[in-house]
């Protein structure tokens, strides 16, 4: 999809649409399938259609303000999608004026080419225009790669934690249950 990096074909983002719904349910699940060896039935309890009518919601009835979702694109294509809302995180450390990269995804072929830091750039941009002062994200503590591009953005780890359990539990053979534990840790960056 979209022209390899270094093509010389240059990347543009912009606010997502409603006709981009169904692109970035398909970036989704090929970002995810490329970056996690997350167990089959994990991807399969999600549908495309469910993913493509909840990021069509996103888009045409977000539920406030400080939600915002833009897409990234090469020649034409989306080669990338990232998304913020504000910060529910209730530890001490969260600063009530701090929104939060709740998506950032570039397809795994188009990576390398900017459009990783374009997004970056695009969601710094929506949330100063909705007041905030900082933008939080939680990463995959072993996704060298996104780890580089935050902290060459200025986002240092503030020191939290989290892990989160997916259940691969089929209801029709529950010992063949494959629990997975994704570890995250938070970074932070200030406007």
């Amino acid at each position: 999809m979209g022209d390899p990096p270094g093509s010389g074909e240059p990347g543009f983002v912009r606010p997502a649409t409603a006709a981009d719904a169904s692109a970035i349910a398909t970036m989704q699940e090929t970002c995810w399938r490329h970056d996690y060896s997350w167990p089959e039935s994990i991807f399969d309890a999600v549908t495309a259609s469910d993913a493509e009518l909840a990021w069509a919601r996103a888009v045409i009835a977000p539920p406030g303000p400080a939600h915002r979702l833009v897409v990234a694109t090469r020649g034409g294509e989306l080669v990338g999608f990232a998304g913020i809302a504000p910060c529910l995180d209730t530890d001490t450390d969260a600063d009530p004026d701090t929104v939060e990269i709740v998506a950032w995804e570039v397809l795994p072929a188009q990576r390398g080419a900017g459009h990783g830091s374009r997004l970056l750039a695009a969601l710094a941009d929506s949330a100063t225009s909705v007041g905030a002062r900082a933008l939080s994200v939680w990463i995959a503590a072993a996704d060298d790669h996104r780890l580089h591009i935050l902290r060459s953005a200025g986002f240092d780890s503030d020191g939290a934690h989290r892990e989160i359990a997916y259940d691969d539990t089929d209801s029709d053979d529950p010992a063949g249950a494959s629990p997975v534990t994704l570890r995250q840790i938070r970074l932070r960056a200030y406007l």
